[in-house]
């Protein structure tokens, strides 16, 4: 039995409808994403230096994807988010943040989330670049599972061997500064002076354009990459501000007087008559 080919598509079951992109909360950056924001069951990868603003503009999709009554999982595998940015999430439900103890399980604990099929949003935060079949892996457990997977790397070496879907890179732009003339700058986070903002080029997967995303508080802050307590040894001895001088100065002065005279009060201690005639006869000897 012989079939042609539009009779064979005629026999295929039709393909699912489209699933609707995943919205980042920047609406001009929705705007030159295909479909209106991140693909589902696709790889994203975000990159940038350190400091550029990835923590920030993928806060802004965590904070999207929990308005919409997403659930959302963050691996964190550097041990640095601040609890300080991320607190006003505590309250929503459906927010996890995982924290492994090494940074080498943090795609493991990726594929356990995307294999639950409970998250709308995966977020691979710190954790070494994905070799190609890791990626792949992961990639096909988010399209079984309907969910956005977001990668963040540094500029230099990517996020992952495979390539993502969509391309985010993102730059720190300078702060603006007032004109000489202007007395009185306009508050951090308003229209005017001070405005904190980073620029978001898309390079793959929409409008290849570049996007200002402006932040109210800046760049999200980090914590220190080692667990370890700071060495503060000598911290107690010195005065604070860390002026050793003056503490050494201080240290090698004479007590001042008990007495309140203003002299220093020095015991004056005599020879014993033994040690006098020891010393008699060594320098009689020569």
């Amino acid at each position: 039995m012989s079939l042609s080919i539009a009779e064979l598509v005629k026999l295929l079951p039709p393909p699912p409808p489209p699933t609707p992109a995943l919205p980042t909360g920047v609406a001009a950056l929705d705007a030159v994403l295909v479909g209106g924001g991140l693909p589902r069951g696709r790889l994203t990868e975000i990159v940038g230096p350190a400091g550029s603003g990835k923590t920030t503009l993928t806060r802004a999709i965590v904070e999207s994807t929990v308005a919409a009554h997403g659930w959302v999982a963050y691996v964190d595998a550097q041990r640095t988010l601040d609890a300080r940015d991320w607190v006003h999430l505590g309250d929503a439900e459906g927010v996890w943040i995982i924290r492994p103890r090494d940074a080498g399980r943090a795609a493991w604990c990726a594929d356990v989330l995307l294999r639950s099929g409970a998250f709308a949003l995966v977020v691979l935060d710190g954790a070494p670049m994905l070799t190609k079949s890791a990626a792949v892996r992961l990639t096909r457990l988010a399209r079984e599972s309907n969910a956005a997977f977001v990668v963040l790397g540094e500029r230099t070496g990517g996020a992952s061997q495979l390539g993502g879907a969509v391309r985010l890179l993102v730059e720190r732009t300078k702060r603006r500064h007032p004109p000489p003339t202007t007395p009185h700058p306009p508050p951090v986070g308003g229209d005017g002076w001070g405005v904190m903002s980073i620029a978001v080029r898309v390079e793959k997967g929409g409008t290849l354009r570049t996007v200002e995303v402006r932040c109210a508080i800046g760049v999200a802050r980090r914590l220190c990459t080692h667990p370890e307590v700071p060495d503060r040894r000598g911290v107690a001895r010195g005065p604070a501000g860390g002026n050793r001088r003056a503490h050494a100065r201080r240290a090698a002065s004479p007590p001042a007087d008990v007495t309140g005279r203003g002299t220093a009060a020095h015991a004056v201690v005599e020879p014993s008559a033994e040690l006098r005639t020891a010393v008699a006869r060594a320098r009689a000897l020569g």
